[in-house]
């Protein structure tokens, strides 16, 4: 994989380790500040170009690719460290672990671009955003996938420039991103080490690759523009003309409470639901008649529907008969009915979306769902939506069905079962499609509910998020959240709410401007109008991640060709010193 330099050589045509720890760390470091909660947007466009060196020097010293990964490792410990704020196993464990698979994918960038570059002899503005965006796709799949702070999401206050993302997902942009930072890499004069015996680029060769640069950017973003304007908006709270003849607005109120999570705390339920209560009277108070109230995720505390399946028998372990156990399952069932319809027919006289647990009690085993469930004006629970995407480190540890005693080390009990599907939730006519919590981040798993919906014939007029982003403490991944609900409103063309327990609760309109937005950490009160629409669903729904699989099946397997040749001939140079060896 590598050519072994010396690391003290003093040759300055030969890149040392010092060399490659300088260029990584800054890409590193570049790339992060990028990022919340810094967010010096303009530094990711050029944060890539350390690692570009890397690909475009003749040969790499030793342990290079251990030094690349300590980079890659840096800039995820940086962006995720809220990851760890709700609790010390989530710290120790998940937060470095989850960084650490990461941050493989830095050395594997440049693993791969090297060969493609220097045996095939493919130019760098090809190569780069080719396997940067396929090296993104796989880690959307890879181990459930994990696509927050892909690349592109750093530009999405560059409303014109991310609207590509509905013909090919947020892939898009950062594939738009990486060939950018590629023309300006061409542009850039470059030590002895990097560019070996080669030519260096005169200045006018500069200036064209610079041009080359801006007005790839420009003419994207115009077009972008041209695309926002002549799309559809949502707005805040007003009177909007429905898209579908005879159809109406419905207005809808999000409620952000704000109570961080701390496990062990035996009050936290009640004073979460209490919380939760009291700002929906005040909305109520306010705004009279609604069609409905949205809650985020797990907020409705110590109160849950339960259930039976028709061939319940208690676990083992009870030590106790179904005869027994079934008419206290029962009651208690019964008993939140009653409740949830006296808040809607009594309290609030709205439908209500809640986010809550749910408890299924199954054939000597109890399943734990994470659902919202919706109650019209007559107070009965006419639909539910249970999360079919778990958060790993959150909801379930990986390999923990082999190891259960992992689950004694984590604060989240024996894990959550997955739902089994999407729902459309229809207000007054309007169509809301529910995910939960981090299922927003995942952009495969909302484009094939979409789909499935759509082979269904059920219409989709709006996406919502309930999350319970209480878990961060206020950190970045707040803002990380945000992003992705942004990026998938603009990649359905769909507008998106979000309501979220302590943060960032919005109303975000399809091309992804966010209209309306609640405080970090603190109260809100959030109303707005849907509309029914005829809109048709966007490329990116319809087909998916066809583009970033097609960057995937382009560039993947000739870089896995070009390191099996670059192997077999460093075998060829052990044999026969006098061959050249590989620059890999």
């Amino acid at each position: 994989m590598q050519k072994s330099n010396s690391p003290d050589s003093s040759t300055p045509s030969v890149l040392t380790w010092r060399g490659v720890l300088k260029w990584s760390l800054a890409s590193a470091v570049l790339l992060a500040l990028g990022f919340p909660q810094w967010n010096l947007v303009l530094l990711a466009w050029i944060a890539p170009i350390g690692w570009l060196m890397l690909v475009q020097a003749p040969s790499l010293p030793k342990y290079s690719y251990r030094i690349l990964y300590l980079s890659g490792l840096a800039f995820w410990l940086i962006v995720l460290v809220g990851i760890g704020n709700a609790h010390i196993a989530t710290r120790l464990l998940g937060w470095p672990v989850l960084s650490g698979y990461l941050a493989v994918y830095t050395p594997i960038f440049v693993l791969f671009c090297r060969p493609l570059v220097h045996r095939f002899r493919v130019p760098i503005p090809i190569v780069a955003p080719l396997v940067w965006t396929a090296l993104e796709y796989v880690r959307a799949y890879f181990a459930t996938g994990f696509s927050m702070a892909q690349l592109g999401h750093s530009q999405v206050d560059l409303v014109p420039l991310i609207q590509i993302s509905s013909v090919t997902g947020a892939y898009g942009v950062s594939f738009l991103m990486m060939l950018t930072t590629s023309l300006l890499f061409m542009a850039v004069p470059k030590p002895e080490s990097i560019v070996g015996n080669a030519p260096q680029a005169s200045g006018a060769m500069r200036g064209g690759w610079i041009a080359a640069a801006l007005v790839l950017v420009f003419a994207w973003y115009n077009i972008g523009w041209n695309w926002e304007t002549t799309g559809y908006q949502l707005t805040a709270a007003d009177d909007v003309e429905p898209v579908i003849p005879g159809g109406r607005p419905v207005l809808i109120g999000l409620v952000q409470g704000s109570i961080d999570t701390q496990f062990g705390d035996p009050t936290q339920a009640q004073r979460t639901y209490d919380q939760y209560a009291g700002l929906s009277d005040e909305l109520m108070a306010e705004w009279k008649r609604l069609d409905l109230i949205i809650w985020p995720e797990t907020t409705m505390g110590p109160y849950m529907p339960l259930e039976l399946t028709k061939d319940f028998a208690p676990p083992a372990d009870w030590n106790a008969s179904a005869d027994v156990v079934r008419p206290k399952i029962e009651l208690t069932a019964s008993k939140f009915r009653t409740f949830v319809r006296d808040l809607a027919v009594q309290r609030w006289h709205t439908p209500l979306l809640l986010g809550t647990s749910v408890v299924r009690y199954g054939n000597q085993r109890v399943d734990h769902f994470n659902a919202a469930i919706h109650v019209d004006r007559e107070g009965a629970i006419v639909e539910r939506y249970e999360k079919v995407h778990p958060v790993m480190f959150g909801e379930y540890v990986p390999f923990g069905d082999m190891m259960p005693f992992i689950y004694d080390l984590m604060p989240i009990g024996g894990g959550l079962t997955p739902g089994e599907g999407p729902v459309v939730i229809d207000v007054e006519g309007v169509h809301l499609v529910p995910c939960i919590c981090f299922e927003n981040t995942v952009p495969q798993l909302v484009a094939g509910q979409l789909r499935e919906l759509d082979a269904a014939e059920q219409r989709v007029d709006a996406l919502v998020t309930l999350t319970n982003d209480g878990w961060f403490y206020g950190s970045g991944i707040l803002d990380l959240h945000l992003m992705c609900a942004r990026f998938r409103a603009v990649e359905h063309h769909r507008p998106m709410l979000v309501a979220a327990n302590t943060g960032i609760s919005a109303v975000i309109d399809a091309q992804g401007t966010v209209v309306e937005a609640g405080p970090r950490q603190q109260t809100a009160l959030l109303v707005t109008t849907v509309s029914p629409t005829s809109r048709p669903l966007s490329v990116y729904t319809t087909y998916g991640d066809w583009f970033a699989a097609g960057c995937t099946w382009l560039s993947l397997p000739l870089a896995l060709i070009g390191l099996w040749l670059d192997r077999r001939a460093r075998r060829v140079v052990r044999s026969s010193p006098a061959e050249e060896p590989s620059s890999v």
